[in-house]
């Protein structure tokens, strides 16, 4: 299913998305390692990774900043085609990114007057869709420096893996919405902030506001739609418009990462069917920690008297013994039958990737490489 990475001509942009828990970001590094070992330039771009994932890649720690991964230390490195191709990694931060477009959309002169602004520092750190949206911007951001040859995105977990798809505009209808609009507009344009701010507390309704807020908060508030009104919507529109396109254009590949689990197969169906609903280019689905049996026993009987004949087993260590061999037939039995219902309800028997459960943990680089290699 992820062949197509090799292809010269595959997606520049993977974005993987499904709930917490399924094993996301891992799976976005190993696809990040199997596109740089397919001899491209890859960078992985991931929102909350974990310790384990930077010891896995080598790295100290994340950083805001791309780090080189050290591929060469991979016991088995012989599948680099190009000399170019690497493998970098970046953590995503909301805030880092805001201040960023601040200082690309404002005139200098106002970037320091917004970012000591009380108001935006709460809406650049805690915003709903904040880190959603600043993923978008970050993703656009590295797609047109056209430094890489490939960009694997690790999304936020559960539904809100959705709100990605309209953060861009999400924010802007929250920002621009007319009811700030009407409310603020006739007093954003008046003479000096102190005169002005004197002119709202006129309005009865941002009077009473003021009284639950508090003054300053209000001034804060007002002074940031002011700002934003001015200065940067513009340019924020056309970023989520451009963000959009990219999305939906054919340089893109979405993967819903899930584990055969009720809940997390939910979710991946029910992205499957946003994305195709939004018309976004929509790869398939890798199911994570898969229980697989290769016996027969749960359909001919499992026979315990000739597993164990000629064996002197204590009793009480062959009944555990059974019991767990039947316990794992039973979760490959209902681990089939989730991917099943899967395949049945999505009609996507050919883009369902399967892999294995594993008792031990991705630790190292030469884990990832072993993880890669199943997407051939």
């Amino acid at each position: 299913m992820l062949s197509c990475i090799k292809d010269p001509d595959g997606p520049k942009i993977i974005v993987c998305c499904g709930s917490g828990g399924v094993g996301k970001t891992t799976i976005s590094a190993a696809i990040g390692l199997y596109g740089a070992l397919s001899g491209k330039k890859t960078i992985v771009l991931t929102i909350d990774p974990a310790k384990r994932l930077a010891d896995s890649l080598g790295l100290k720690k994340f950083d805001v900043d791309a780090q080189r991964v050290p591929v060469e230390n991979l016991i088995v490195c012989k599948d680099s085609a190009t000399p170019d191709a690497g493998l970098y990694a970046m953590m995503l931060d909301a805030k880092h990114t805001f201040d960023q477009l601040i200082a690309r959309y404002a005139p200098p002169e106002f970037q320091k007057k917004i970012f000591k602004n009380r108001y935006y520092q709460h809406l650049s750190n805690n915003m709903a869709g904040s880190h959603e949206y600043m993923a978008m911007e970050k993703l656009y951001e590295i797609f047109n420096q056209n430094q890489y040859d490939l960009i694997v995105l690790d999304t936020p977990p559960s539904r809100r893996a959705l709100d990605f798809l309209e953060a861009p505009q999400r924010m802007l209808n929250i920002l621009g919405h007319n009811f700030f609009m009407r409310m603020f507009k006739p007093y954003l344009k008046a003479g000096k902030w102190g005169i002005r701010f004197l002119n709202i507390l006129a309005s009865p309704v941002l009077k009473g506001v003021s009284k639950v807020l508090g003054k300053q908060a209000l001034d804060d508030f007002a002074g940031f739609m002011q700002l934003w009104d001015d200065i940067m919507f513009e340019g924020f529109s056309r970023r989520a418009t451009a963000v959009k396109e990219l999305l939906a254009g054919n340089q893109t590949l979405f993967l819903a990462v899930a584990t055969p689990q009720r809940l997390p197969m939910d979710e991946a169906i029910f992205l499957s069917e946003k994305l195709l609903l939004n018309e976004m280019p929509f790869g398939g689905f890798i199911i994570n920690r898969v229980n697989f049996s290769n016996s027969n026993t749960e359909i001919q009987g499992f026979d315990s008297d000739k597993v164990f004949a000629g064996t002197r087993i204590d009793p009480e260590l062959k009944e555990k013994l059974i019991s767990v061999h039947n316990n794992i037939l039973k979760m490959a039995k209902n681990d089939a039958r989730s991917v099943n219902h899967l395949i049945e309800k999505t009609g996507s028997g050919n883009n369902v990737l399967q892999i294995p459960f594993s008792d031990s943990e991705i630790v190292s680089l030469d884990d990832l490489y072993r993880l890669s290699r199943l997407f051939e």
